[in-house]
């Protein structure tokens, strides 16, 4: 029942921005606006999630140094970043950035794909509201769910982070070379869409490709499941941030 609920609350998400630029005829700076918002709060609401999962679960992988993510100054002590911090951390860093990227990309745009404030604001609400109801579900049962399940949450939000990032500079690439920023849109549409249904797909808390991955896999010849497999199970050991043993509970202080 979770994943339907999920499920139907990231369709209806999607839904927004989709329905607006193909039957509303929403600009493409509106969507692109919209788009970044959404990244913005989401981000917030899912540092929310962890944090709230954090204090009711305390499990292991909540206290685990990230690698590679340097340290955070907190009282004139410098501190090694943990789970929160360094999604936090890497999220709005990007998100600010594409800010920037993003500012450049609407001033250029032609005058009749500029931001309209009006489906703007209507937007926002319609995503606000989808965001709001994705944070109420997620918080059934929160208490008992696995460290796995916030990893993995907060991992389709960097995942929607990035794609986002991406978008923009392919859509200022389009821009710049071709004046057809449209098509940067409609791939960003499908694309975010995929990621985010595909983030409650049932996945292995072992390293091993899921297997619907492989069920796609096997589509494109005999070898194909076999060396996707493999290559699953090579990638989570050498860059894999989740262990079993983050399942731990931590014992309170």
């Amino acid at each position: 029942m979770y994943q339907l609920l999920r499920i139907a609350q990231l369709v209806g998400l999607n839904a927004v921005p989709g329905f607006g630029f193909l039957q509303m005829h929403w600009t493409v700076g509106t969507v692109i606006a919209l788009y970044w918002i959404e990244n913005l709060f989401g981000t917030l609401l899912i540092g929310m999630r962890i944090d709230l999962h954090r204090r009711l679960t305390h499990k292991k992988g909540h206290y685990v140094i990230q690698k590679n993510m340097g340290t955070v100054e907190i009282n004139g002590q410098k501190k090694p970043m943990r789970f929160l911090g360094s999604f936090l951390t890497m999220s709005l860093v990007f998100t600010l950035a594409e800010g920037i990227f993003l500012v450049f990309l609407l001033g250029r745009l032609p005058q009749q794909d500029h931001v309209e404030f009006e489906p703007l604001r209507l937007g926002v609400q319609l995503v606000g509201a989808f965001l709001a109801a994705g944070f109420l579900i997620d918080l059934i049962g929160i208490r008992d769910r696995p460290f796995f399940w916030i990893h993995r949450l907060a991992n389709a939000m960097l995942s929607r982070v990035f794609v986002l990032f991406f978008v923009v500079y392919i859509g200022i690439f389009a821009l710049v070379f071709f004046d057809a920023p449209r098509p940067a849109i409609i791939v960003f549409v499908v694309l975010k869409t995929l990621i985010d249904i595909a983030s409650e797909l049932p996945e292995s808390q072992t390293g091993e490709a899921p297997q619907y991955q492989l069920a796609i896999a096997a589509l494109f010849g005999p070898n194909a499941r076999e060396k996707w497999a493999n290559y699953s199970r090579d990638a989570n050991k050498e860059y894999g941030t989740y262990s079993p043993d983050d399942e731990q509970v931590m014992e309170r202080a």
